[in-house]
């Protein structure tokens, strides 16, 4: 098991809800939900702060933006239905794109269970190519999420943690 105090680093941490449906066979949460958990925590974090949709229309211009990659590593299974948190801090913010660093943690922020990190490029709708954020984009990230380190690498989900 994967102490989540190991790692002392300022986040912003959103609860998320593991439903009956989001299990697998033997009662832990399948897989390919956890990066459902990750995007839903999010959305719920971005839409405080006033990035969503209204009627279908994106309430800012920086809303449109599509996911580049996402990694996961799985370190404890989550066992059953309850709440569960996902903590982000910002690993990397680019002109354009901006890389968040997560952990999926239980409700007592003891246990690690996933841990990984997500890509995504602002889109520009009319060219469909990317677009800079917005200066106050860029500064709601960095309050949100944290100031990226020098140094990504170092402030990894995984540094620090022994490898297989």
């Amino acid at each position: 098991m994967v102490n989540a105090s190991e790692v002392s680093v300022a986040e912003c941490v959103e609860s998320a809800e593991v439903h009956l449906d989001d299990l697998d066979f033997m009662g832990n949460l399948h897989n390919g939900r956890y990066p459902l958990l990750v995007e839903r925590a999010l959305v719920r974090i971005w839409a405080r702060a006033g990035y969503s949709f209204v009627d279908g229309v994106p309430t800012h211009p920086d809303v449109m933006h599509a996911v580049l990659e996402q990694t996961f590593r799985y370190r404890s299974p989550i066992r059953g239905v309850g709440r569960v948190n996902v903590c982000f801090r910002m690993e990397r913010l680019g002109r354009s794109s901006m890389v968040y660093a997560f952990r999926v943690v239980s409700e007592d922020g003891q246990t690690v269970h996933a841990e990984g990190t997500r890509a995504e490029v602002n889109v520009d709708m009319s060219s469909l190519g990317s677009a800079p954020w917005a200066d106050e984009t860029r500064d709601l990230a960095t309050k949100l999420f944290g100031t990226p380190p020098e140094n990504p690498a170092e402030s990894s989900p995984l540094a620090g943690q022994p490898q297989p």
